[in-house]
Formats: C-alpha cells, structure tokens, sequence
C-alpha cells in the first residue's frame, strides 16, 4: 500500500480547522465544556438520576 502525501495533508488540515472551529466555539460562547452537575430549573436541586425525584413525588 502506498503512503500518499495529499491525503496525510488533507487530514492535518481537516484536523486544524475542526481545532480551531472549536476553540472559536468556545471563545464566542457558542460551545460550552460538559457540565459536572445537572440543576433542576424547578426547584434549584442537582439532579441525580434522569429527572428531579423532589419535582416528581
């Protein structure tokens, strides 16, 4: 199989645009990092399971 030089390059570019969409996305607010903790919009609780139990009973 032969190494071709135009695809290693079209991946290397591929992979820096997507670099810096993100670090655009994130400096712009449009993207925000994963968040630890989910808070109930209702009662203000972290949420621990799929929904809020104190919002549910």
């Amino acid at each position: 199989m032969h190494f071709d030089l135009n695809i290693a390059l079209l991946a290397v570019v591929t992979c820096g645009i997507g670099y810096l969409m993100m670090v655009a996305g994130l400096s712009k607010s449009s993207l925000e990092l994963k968040r630890r903790q989910r808070v109930c919009p209702s009662c203000g609780r972290q949420i621990e399971a799929r929904v809020c139990r104190a919002c549910t009973d």
